[in-house]
């Protein structure tokens, strides 16, 4: 990670601007709308807070303003999800010229030699983790439905999600250790038996840098919730530097693990 912290920088500093962006066009669009809402201590009644959500949806169907609005919403979250892979493989290749004993700047390069291969993994892995909804979904999508008057059926989701959640791991690790194969030169199905060879450390590395993450989160939503204001917006754009750093820091940890197999010294 140390020698990789100009990339750590570069990252915060996109996802600073890209966050203040999207702050602003989201603001241009929910501020109007806001203002819109009946004032109950002016009198504001029932009936004008159920016109305000019956004018709303009609809205979303029929107003080609509201429309044109939420397409470049989803214009712009696909261009961020499509970015993502780009940026992996730039730092991919660092770590690769890293190991090789280089010294310079080759996440650029990286981006520009290996981006469109590992776009294709990435696409891979999100049909493969949206795979398993088409069964899950109907089953609980009526879990939900009866938890609205009995909560506790709520907690028949639990194994649904956690099962999920484990194969959604399964899927993301494997193919990340593809991608180590494949941009290294060193084969695909090699870099998955080097994976299982290293099953128990790479999860335990992915549990606990994945835990920093949760907790930079978790104090983001305590700070808005106790000290809001200044210090929560502050904490919350600069929470992107440490999420970023346990970021790179887990795939780093995959990648050693990986060439400690398949480069052994």
């Amino acid at each position: 990670m140390k020698e990789q912290f100009y990339i750590l920088i570069l990252l915060f500093i996109y996802r600073l601007l890209w966050g203040y962006f999207l702050y602003r066009f989201i603001r241009s669009a929910i501020i109007p709308v806001l203002l819109r809402y009946p004032d109950i201590h002016a009198g504001g009644s029932g009936i004008g807070r159920l016109l305000y959500y019956i004018e709303g949806q009609f809205a979303l169907s029929s107003d080609p303003g509201v429309q044109r609005w939420l397409w470049m919403l989803l214009a712009l979250s696909a261009l961020r999800l499509l970015l993502s892979p780009f940026i992996r493989a730039g730092l991919l290749h660092e770590l690769h010229q890293e190991r090789k004993g280089e010294r310079g700047l080759f996440f650029f390069p990286g981006m520009k030699l290996y981006g469109l291969p590992v776009l294709v993994f990435s696409l891979s892995e999100w049909f493969l983790s949206a795979l398993p909804l088409y069964w899950l979904l109907p089953k609980m999508y009526t879990l939900l439905l009866s938890g609205i008057f009995d909560y506790k059926l709520l907690l028949r989701l639990v194994p649904y999600l956690l099962a999920w959640l484990l194969y959604l791991y399964c899927i993301r690790i494997v193919l990340l250790y593809m991608q180590f194969g494949y941009t290294a030169g060193t084969g695909m199905f090699s870099a998955v038996l080097a994976c299982l060879k290293v099953l128990l450390p790479s999860t335990g590395a992915s549990l606990l840098l994945g835990s920093g993450g949760l907790v930079t989160l978790l104090l983001g939503f305590a700070t808005s919730l106790l000290c809001p204001g200044m210090s929560a917006l502050l904490f919350r754009q600069f929470s992107p530097l440490p999420s970023t750093l346990f970021k790179m820091w887990g795939i780093a940890a995959q990648y050693h693990l990986w060439s400690s197999k398949t480069f052994p010294q």
